[in-house]
């Protein structure tokens, strides 16, 4: 009797362990494993960088308009603002003042980093109360430039050219709650658990393309030379190595530095000494991070 209670109490132990050790356990402990993996926390922290540094650039949104108009507006959110002015004009917001850095959001979010507008408008604005009257193209969603509720907005109509700035509060928010973990508007970039990486093909890669990117030189010119002609080569043949050359050192700088991702080559062919035609296979792709993480 004492032998079967004891198989019995052993039974349910069993038992309850068995339960208790569900596929989702076994994922937390899985992930407790990965943070030991040396190159998957150095995925986590260029990610967990690369979104902080998204968040910063997403605190300011810029513009320039050109066309007839006078007037200024400014804005401590929608139930603060006083502007009077009035203009025909055609614009363009974009994210910041830093060109090179619109990338960011186009490799980021795949979508343009500019926003156009086109329209003969005035307008008169105190605290919360808005006058508007507008004369919208047809063609173009926007007729102004962007007047989220709750940003600060400052916005000078200069006779022939106009300027507009906005500080994002909630981006601001976004990005010091982004320090502490918390992603409050949902717009960090994730990781993929099931993607394959190769982080040693792309160190590799990296690495010859800013050893060896100056191959594309003499490449070219080779190739152009041969196929087109000695004039050819030394116009077009240079012109275009040194295109490609730039691409490739660019290219292998930020594969070296972002090699613990292991992306799929950026550059087709991978490396510059191969024995592919170039003259039709080489392209440049969008890094695999617009795609997946």
């Amino acid at each position: 009797m004492f032998k079967s209670q004891v198989k019995l109490l052993f039974g349910i132990l069993a038992l309850v362990t068995a339960m208790s050790f569900s596929p989702v356990k076994a994922q937390e402990i899985s992930t407790s494993y990965d943070l030991l993996d040396p190159n998957g926390a150095i995925v986590k922290t260029e990610l967990y960088l690369w979104n902080r540094f998204s968040d910063l650039l997403d605190i300011v949104r810029c513009g320039v308009a050109l066309g007839p108009g006078i007037g200024a507006e400014v804005a401590i959110t929608d139930y603060a603002q006083l502007s009077l002015y009035a203009n025909c004009e055609t614009g363009m917001a974009f994210p910041h003042f830093l060109p090179p850095l619109w990338l960011v959001d186009y490799y980021e979010k795949n979508q343009n980093a500019f926003e156009f507008h086109k329209a003969k408008y005035a307008t008169a604005a105190f605290g919360p109360w808005r006058a508007e009257t507008d004369a919208r193209d047809p063609n173009v969603d926007s007729y102004h430039f962007r007047r989220d509720k709750w940003d600060i907005r400052l916005q000078l109509d200069l006779l022939l050219i106009h300027f507009y700035i906005a500080i994002r509060p909630v981006e601001i928010i976004d990005f010091f709650t982004g320090i502490a973990g918390y992603d409050f508007c949902l717009d960090d970039m994730q990781l993929d658990p099931v993607i394959d990486r190769r982080p040693a093909d792309q160190f590799g890669r990296g690495i010859c393309n800013v050893l060896f990117g100056i191959v594309e030189v003499p490449s070219n010119i080779f190739r152009v030379t041969k196929a087109e002609g000695d004039l050819a080569g030394c116009s077009k043949g240079v012109g275009l190595g040194l295109w490609r050359f730039l691409v490739r050192e660019c290219v292998g700088v930020v594969e070296t530095v972002t090699f613990p991702f292991g992306w799929d080559p950026i550059i087709e062919p991978a490396y510059v000494i191969n024995d592919t035609d170039q003259s039709t296979t080489w392209k440049v792709y969008k890094p695999s991070f617009h795609k997946r993480y």
